[in-house]
């Protein structure tokens, strides 16, 4: 469970990365609008974080070294998955929503998505068996490199995902009256969650 959080985490982490900047590249593309958006909805996920983290009153025991850094090292599977993701969200905008792009991959597209996943899915169980499966300091000193090339992977993935945002970017065109509406949905969001983490953590604490 413990090795799925700290995937999860290294998800979160370069999802969030992703977004500010997307933030950046949408207000210097000249839309401070739709970066306004993009970071109100980065403070929805943001917020009820830090108030999960400071309602978190439990501390935590003293961790052995070792498995802290396989943890932290099994992470950053989850941050090439998260390039991956990105890259595959933001290529199939740029394929199948503008029509303005194509897949270069000689599998074509989507069937190209299958060529990334033959790489990231064997890797990610390779990972968990070397951190996890065989306790010896080789494993560890061996899931090191396996990881580094899962990040140069994912930094590919990262850079041409950024490519395909730049048509978003140039293409992405919201009537008024809907951008007023997703305006006011996402404020509405950010008010409702944290004050619904509250009451449920305020329910816990009675019962």
């Amino acid at each position: 469970m413990r090795s799925l959080k700290s995937l999860a985490q290294g998800f979160l982490v370069a999802t969030g990365l992703i977004w500010i900047f997307n933030i950046a590249v949408l207000i210097k593309g000249g839309d401070a609008w739709l970066g306004l958006l993009y970071f109100l909805i980065l403070v929805i996920p943001a917020s009820s974080l830090t108030y999960l983290k400071l309602k978190k009153t439990n501390p935590q025991a003293a961790r052995d070294t070792s498995a802290k850094w396989r943890y932290l090292l099994f992470s950053f599977q989850g941050v090439a998955l998260a390039f991956w993701m990105f890259d595959i969200a933001t290529t199939l905008y740029a394929i199948n929503v503008t029509g303005l792009a194509t897949e270069l991959n000689p599998l074509g597209w989507p069937v190209g998505i299958l060529g990334a996943f033959a790489f990231y899915g064997p890797t990610l169980i390779c990972s968990y068996v070397l951190l996890f499966k065989i306790k010896e300091s080789i494993s560890f000193f061996s899931a090191i490199p396996l990881t580094l090339v899962t990040l140069g992977m994912g930094t590919m993935n990262l850079v041409a995902g950024a490519q395909n945002f730049q048509v978003f970017v140039d293409t992405a065109a919201i009537a008024t009256g809907i951008r007023y509406g997703l305006l006011a949905l996402v404020v509405s969001v950010n008010l409702a969650v944290p004050l619904a983490l509250k009451r449920m953590a305020t329910q816990r604490k009675i019962f």
